[in-house]
């Protein structure tokens, strides 16, 4: 069993070498395009000023320049050697005669990547039960926060009651007030707005009624009676609020 274990134990310990590529990065400090070949293989067969390998093995490595200048094409290669976990970046230099010069600039460690957590589910805690374990839990009784929830600002009214006006039937108003009331809240001065878009006493009261849920300001409800002309509605509306 130990003879086993050993060999494994070895290949967990090189691993995260392995997984801890580098970097490598060649630049032009004039701007001349040039195009590499790494250990052979063409890295860019489209020239340009700046060239960055990734994922790349750490140790020597063989590179080709061709560098494109006005004065012609400068051809070099060199032997660079790679640090494991680095970003080793480069600078390509030109010179008269055709040569071509390469300078480490710098070796910035490589960061590893966050280990970001999994957020694990919050499970709700109900009271012990022991004659039924699957028992939901209670619902959630409205809370003043809950009754202001996404409140309607004056801009959100506005425009609501520019849609309301501007269709010619009522029940169509009625039915865009009421989609647009129960997506959140509404004050009661601007009910009492949205209400006096409309013609009929009873699509008034219909929509104070449904609309009274999502008041935030249940206390100044009373401010909608003034959009009201007839004393049946008010009493109707009234008698509606008392039985809630």
């Amino acid at each position: 069993m130990k003879k086993f274990l050993f060999p494994l134990l070895l290949v967990l310990l090189v691993l995260p070498v392995w997984a801890q590529a580098s970097v490598l990065t060649f630049a032009t400090p004039k701007g001349e395009p040039f195009q590499i070949r790494l250990n052979g293989k063409m890295v860019n067969y489209t020239a340009s000023n700046f060239v960055r390998v990734t994922n790349l093995k750490p140790g020597k490595h063989y590179v080709e320049f061709k560098v494109m200048s006005r004065r012609g094409v400068y051809r070099m290669a060199a032997n660079v050697l790679v640090p494991i976990g680095v970003e080793a970046n480069y600078a390509v230099r030109t010179a008269n005669r055709g040569r071509v010069y390469l300078r480490l600039i710098n070796e910035v460690p490589l960061v590893p990547p966050p280990v970001t957590a999994r957020p694990q589910p919050i499970v709700p805690r109900y009271p012990d039960n022991h004659n039924n374990r699957n028992e939901p839990a209670p619902p959630v009784q409205d809370s003043e926060e809950d009754a202001c929830r996404n409140l309607m600002d004056k801009y959100d009214i506005d425009k609501l009651i520019e849609s309301v006006d501007g269709r010619e039937f009522e029940s169509t108003k009625l039915t865009i007030a009421c989609e647009a009331v129960r997506s959140g809240s509404i004050l009661a001065e601007d009910l009492k707005r949205l209400l006096e878009q409309f013609s009929y006493e009873s699509s008034k009261v219909e929509l104070a009624k449904f609309a009274y849920n999502y008041v935030c300001d249940k206390e100044h409800f009373y401010y909608v009676y003034d959009a009201f002309e007839n004393d049946i509605s008010i009493r109707e509306l009234g008698d509606y609020v008392n039985r809630r």
